[in-house]
């Protein structure tokens, strides 16, 4: 969410029927867990409205018998508990409120780690002039031959140096559910090169220019 390309908002629903974003605590905004699924189409909010609660409506113009009073309902389709509390809505009001901030602050601290990794060998997010991201995360890529260290060696270190690293993520089709199906190693090989080299980096709104300087600091010492 705040991304955007030639000008449009990822999530418009431009080229998709239903897009959904995750206001998951890690997301650029939140509501503590849950998301949101947008549309253009009348009958699929129609449709979605109806399945977040259960399948009950109580609008007439829905019913199949004439409401007695405020109090009635109708179940009409098998639906499902799917609404966001009072509490978590408010709290993605307000982080709403604050979105532009959010992105234009992330995008300053990618900027700042284009600059510091600049000599060091690792290959650094690309962006293409016509799309804004969001930078939900900042992924580098180690290049192997280079440092001679495994990536298990980099990883490690790092996060024994209190630096809160992460893979995102590892390759689908190796998973155990994936694997049942039929689906095994050497069959996606960029996948997994990928999921051999790739770190995600800490970014935040709140990560300083003095934290990012140290971060790098520990990398640096961690591809010698």
């Amino acid at each position: 969410i705040g991304a955007s390309r030639n000008g449009e908002w990822v999530g418009s629903c431009k080229w998709s029927d239903i897009s959904v974003f995750s206001f998951h605590p890690v997301k650029i905004i939140t509501t503590a867990e849950g998301g949101i699924a947008l549309t253009n189409d009348k009958d699929l909010c129609l449709k979605m409205q109806i399945l977040r609660s259960h399948g009950i409506t109580r609008d007439p113009d829905f019913m199949q018998t004439i409401p007695e009073g405020a109090w009635c309902y109708e179940q009409i389709d098998l639906g499902y508990n799917y609404r966001m509390s009072d509490m978590q809505a408010a709290l993605g009001l307000s982080q709403l409120n604050r979105l532009d901030e959010f992105v234009n602050k992330r995008n300053e601290i990618a900027m700042r780690y284009d600059y510091l990794l600049q000599n060091l060998p690792v290959q650094r997010p690309k962006i293409l002039p016509e799309n804004i991201s969001s930078f939900h995360l900042y992924v580098i890529r180690l290049n192997i031959k280079i440092i001679k260290k495994t990536y298990s060696e980099v990883f490690n270190f790092l996060r024994e140096n209190g630096i809160g690293v992460n893979m995102h993520y590892k390759p689908v089709h190796l998973q155990p559910y994936y694997k049942r199906l039929g689906f095994s190693k050497n069959m996606f090989l960029e996948s997994e090169k990928y999921s051999e080299e790739a770190i995600s980096l800490p970014i935040y709104p709140g990560l300083t220019e003095q934290k990012q300087k140290a971060i790098i600091l520990i990398l640096k010492k961690a591809l010698k």
